[in-house]
């Protein structure tokens, strides 16, 4: 039996959009490192291990024409009774930004 052209075409979309999906999951992963390792170094706790996506685009790139930019959202908390904001940018798989909300320091 033989493929179609458009049995290519059908099993070419599903291998790029798994392969999406499987980029993506690496690059959030990459990013809750990031962000684990910036509050490890500012001495403040990561809440809930985890960061959340909070866009999505298309920006310029150094490296190549375009990057898929992400920004991520997450807590943080600093004497541990109250919850502070942070955010993570990403361009592609490179760390652009991150940011830690003004905080507690404790005594």
């Amino acid at each position: 039996m033989f493929l179609t052209i458009y049995d290519l075409i059908f099993f070419s979309i599903i291998a790029f959009s798994a392969y999406g999906i499987w980029q993506h999951n690496n690059i959030s992963l990459l990013a809750r490192a990031a962000a684990k390792r910036h509050c490890a170094k500012e001495g403040v706790q990561l809440l809930d291990q985890n960061v959340i996506l909070k866009r999505i685009g298309i920006t310029k790139s150094h490296r190549s024409l375009f990057a898929i930019k992400r920004s991520y959202a997450f807590e943080f908390s600093s004497v541990g009774d109250y919850r502070y904001k942070g955010s993570i940018v990403m361009h592609g798989k490179l760390l652009a930004h991150i940011e830690l909300a003004p905080f507690k320091t404790p005594l």
